[in-house]
């Protein structure tokens, strides 16, 4: 049931009475988020003419079929009412083994019976429902003569005091959709993540350079894109002028599989990208084999890119336009972070980028950051490892390669091998 290379999750959502008015926020955050649509007949009216929700639809196979099969892809199992009073769903959920839990989230939906009731003006009296406790002093549900022990729920309970990191506390110095994924794979293997920005983006001062060479496309050979965050503000930049995607000629290299996965969102195909180190250096290997002299390479990032790889370019013979197309600005650190680190309470601290390093330490004091260093921190990649190195933080792992998920593994992988005593 589990891909290597990433898990899918599988929301189920209660869609009601299958009205879109009944749609829950939840349930709406979980529709623009997924990738992939299963959606029960009756409820169908629910999704109304919001064609980016019709898109992601699929032919409907097993709703199991969801399970591990996406690449770091989210589903969708839109059922009417409420995923508990669904009998497909209680079915299905009977037959999963424990492990297969951690892909499975449900989201409550308004009861289509209770709508019927309103709109029926229909009232029932409170005696009819009551919440009693057994012995054990474990909830039950009481309506008539009728008794729910919620079995499904202590066996769930039971599985997540066993997920590999019930009860860990992990810091995300990044606040973005991105990271809100990291946060739920964490959250699904037990831990409790918090997104603790240590720096925003912010629009570049001025917008000039890029506009220049957003309207002087069609003159480049080659377009360097290093990050999602560059990808997504030079084609918002290119939106906001009507320019069309279609005009740019340039070949596009990207820094590795995420930001090319950005690139593809767009509708365009990397022409290159490094196979095995996934940051400057590689790239530069990567256009070793590329004819540079008198190639005109527009190289579009953050106010904080480094200069190595347009440097590596102009001395094979490229001519390079770097435009400034965001800021990194530091965010001050809440006062709850700083007892924290002083605490040495949280569990691992996730650092995604060396600048991350930077904004974090030099807003610690000097006892500070020597509580860091007994914090368990893990690395995205070798230039963020080597950051940490320089303020004296020897980093508990690293990701194999540069990608969000394989970080999340990896600091997964740590808490089960100290688990386990190895």
């Amino acid at each position: 049931m589990k891909s290597r290379g990433g898990e899918g999750l599988l929301t189920i959502v209660g869609g009601g009475p299958g009205e879109a008015g009944y749609l829950t926020e939840s349930a709406l955050s979980a529709l623009e988020r997924a990738s992939a649509i299963f959606v029960e007949p009756e409820v169908r009216p629910a999704l109304g003419d919001r064609q980016e929700w019709l898109d992601k639809v699929q032919t409907k196979p097993p709703p199991r079929v969801a399970l591990g099969r996406f690449d770091e892809i989210e589903a969708v199992w839109l059922v009417p009412g409420t995923p508990s009073l669904y009998p497909p769903v209680g079915e299905w959920i009977g037959e999963l083994s424990p492990e297969e839990w951690q892909y499975i989230e449900i989201i409550s939906g308004v009861l289509a019976s209770s709508t019927a009731l309103d709109k029926g003006g229909i009232f029932l009296p409170p005696r009819h429902a009551v919440v009693l406790q057994d012995e054990n002093e474990n909830l039950l549900l009481s309506w008539r003569n009728h008794k729910w022990e919620g079995e499904w729920m202590r066996r769930a309970l039971d599985w997540s005091k066993s997920r590999p990191m019930s009860g860990r506390h992990i810091i995300l110095l990044r606040s973005s959709a991105r990271m809100s994924r990291v946060v739920r794979w964490f959250e699904n293997w037990g831990a409790v993540a918090e997104m603790v920005p240590v720096s925003r983006l912010a629009e570049a001062d001025n917008y000039e350079v890029v506009d220049t060479a957003i309207r002087r496309l069609n003159r480049y050979d080659w377009m360097i894109l290093t990050s999602g965050e560059a990808v997504s503000y030079w084609f918002r930049r290119m939106y906001q002028l009507g320019v069309d995607v279609r005009q740019i000629r340039a070949k596009i290299a990207v820094v590795g599989p995420e930001t090319a996965m950005a690139v593809r969102e767009q509708g365009l195909v990397p022409e290159l990208m490094s196979t095995t180190d996934y940051s400057q250096e590689g790239m530069a290997r990567a256009f070793e084999e590329v004819p540079l002299r008198g190639a005109l390479v527009l190289f579009a990032g953050g106010q904080l890119n480094r200069k190595f790889l347009a440097d590596e370019l102009r001395g094979r013979g490229a001519l390079v336009d770097e435009v400034v197309l965001y800021h990194n600005v530091l965010v001050p650190l809440p006062l709850s972070l700083h007892h924290a680190i002083r605490a040495e309470r949280p569990d691992a601290i996730l650092f995604t980028a060396s600048s991350q390093v930077e904004y974090l330490v030099e807003q610690l004091s000097l006892d500070d950051r020597r509580h860091l260093s007994h914090i368990p921190a893990f690395s995205i990649g070798p230039l963020t490892t080597r950051t940490l190195r320089h303020y004296g933080v020897e980093p508990a792992g690293e990701a194999a390669q540069p990608s969000l998920r394989l970080l999340a593994e990896r600091v997964r992988d740590y808490y089960q091998a100290s688990s386990s005593g190895n």
